[in-house]
């Protein structure tokens, strides 16, 4: 009885250090049978960057307020990158050629030249990495233009060759297709991943998602408080701020005539470089003045138990008879900006 004890404490006991064998182990898979390079965001080759100047509560902005970009390639097939792969690339803005953003009369443009320089004609993925990239520096031309405010550019970058892998992923064409178009899908069985159309945008500073408390002190002896208990009850300003320029944006601010019928009162704010800021009307039937001032982190043990970036404003409007003193507070709650793509057609 003993020794039948003995084996089955034994046979745990190699069965114990099988398993801590396998957890702890290092897993090694072979690689496929070849590797490759291309362009990819999520399966597109047609992203969005926008560029985020001032600060973001939740993505580094560092290289936004440098005026720079990233364009990114990555390599597939293997597990362990043992080797610096080198991919030449060269901008075709040919690739814009006919080409329209989908279900509109609007061109993709092939970014001027003037605006952007790339930092080098070739992409690295460093050893022992899966994905490298080439600096995108924007230059003032691209800043001081009101296109660039909108989806209107694209940096159209092609892989030209690589070494340090098998191939490039260059596509499959369909059956009869001989000169098939890098960006008609319809040309392909496999879609080509050998090239990108970089879209590249920018928001001002002063354009984000806010939370708003403050005062309306009315003409006719009204006074409205709004000031909820915590900030994060605050009225939510979303997607209501529209950037003009780099220090400049329009607040498409809230207002009702007095039948209750929403009005267009569209608020023009031009900042200097302090942050102080003019209040001012940009429609046609409604006249404001004021001022306001942006400061960083100003407002102390914000939401979330942090100081947060705030934008306060003084100011006078004028609409359909109603004469109206605010002072608002406008916190910082987020930037509005996310993943995205946009759709073409020819």
């Amino acid at each position: 009885m003993k020794m039948n004890n003995i084996k089955a404490m034994v046979a745990l006991g190699v069965l114990a250090l099988a398993s801590t064998s396998c957890e702890n182990g290092d897993w090694d898979f072979p690689d496929f049978e070849y590797s490759t390079t291309y362009f990819a965001y999520q399966g597109e080759q047609n992203p969005i960057r926008t560029i985020t100047l001032g600060e973001d509560p939740e993505y580094d902005t560092k290289l936004d307020n440098n005026h720079q970009c990233q364009i990114i390639a990555t390599m597939g097939g293997v597990y362990d990158n043992k080797n610096d792969v080198i991919i030449q690339i060269a901008v075709d803005n040919s690739l814009c050629d006919g080409m329209k953003f989908k279900g509109t009369d609007q061109p993709v443009v092939a970014m001027p030249s003037n605006y952007y320089k790339l930092a080098a004609n070739q992409i690295v993925i460093p050893k022992g990495k899966v994905i490298g990239g080439v600096t995108v520096q924007l230059t003032d031309d691209f800043f001081n233009d009101p296109k660039a405010t909108e989806l209107n550019y694209v940096i159209p970058v092609k892989m030209v060759s690589a070494v340090g892998v098998d191939s490039i992923l260059s596509g499959k064409p369909k059956e009869g297709i001989e000169n098939p178009s890098i960006t008609n899908l319809g040309d392909w069985d496999v879609a080509p991943k050998n090239y990108v159309l970089y879209a590249v945008k920018y928001i001002s500073k002063y354009q984000s998602n806010y939370l708003r408390r403050g005062v309306d002190n009315y003409a006719d002896g009204r006074t409205v408080v709004r000031h909820a208990g915590f900030v994060e009850k605050d009225e939510v300003v979303l997607n209501q701020f529209k950037t003009l320029g780099v220090n400049s944006v329009q607040w498409d601010r809230p207002a009702k005539d007095n039948a209750g019928n929403n009005i267009d009162c569209l608020l023009k704010l031009d900042f200097d470089g302090n942050g102080t800021c003019t209040v001012s009307s940009n429609v046609e039937g409604v006249t404001a003045t004021g001022t306001g001032q942006y400061a960083d982190k100003g407002d102390k043990n914000s939401w979330g138990g942090k100081d947060r970036d705030v934008l306060y404003l003084d100011y006078t409007v004028e609409y359909s008879g109603i004469k109206c003193a605010t002072k608002d507070t406008l916190v910082v709650r987020d930037r509005g900006v996310k993943s995205d793509w946009f759709a073409f057609e020819k």
